[in-house]
């Protein structure tokens, strides 16, 4: 049977394959432990949150849930730039994850329905990000 950890992998291998100039992981670290090398390339992050929404009828107790996720994002953009480059940049990145969820999703994901994403409000400028909040499913065997 596909687990939450076999879900978020194939997202996260989706993700990689459809934005090969990002680099993708299921590791988070802080934005301030990225390199400046890794953040202009663009980081994202995919980390679990946990599942629920199981069908629970008899036979599929605890089965056919949704896994909750968050996509984080970390860039970077020129020191002398002006602070709105920062949020060009974080809206450009979200963009492209938009993109990739109307796309084909990877095998093992059924659905990836991204409810909303926040962004640094150049709070942190030059350094960015992004939080996409994910409600993904994966693929149920019997």
């Amino acid at each position: 049977m596909g687990t939450p950890n076999d879900t978020l992998t194939a997202l996260a291998s989706g993700l990689q394959a459809a934005l090969p100039a990002r680099q993708v992981s299921r590791s988070f670290r802080p934005l301030a432990q990225r390199t400046v090398a890794e953040l202009e390339q663009g980081v994202l992050a995919l980390v679990g949150l946990g599942e629920g929404d199981y069908a629970n009828y008899r036979g599929r107790e605890a089965q056919l849930g949704t896994v909750s996720a968050l996509l984080i994002g970390h860039l970077i953009v020129a020191e002398n730039a002006e602070p709105v480059a920062v949020e060009e940049a974080e809206l450009a990145l979200a963009e492209e994850v938009k993109a990739f969820l109307r796309g084909t999703l990877p095998a093992g994901v059924t659905s990836c329905l991204a409810t909303g994403f926040k962004q640094s409000g150049q709070l942190e400028f030059p350094r960015g990000w992004i939080v996409f909040q994910l409600e993904v499913q994966g693929v149920e065997e019997n």
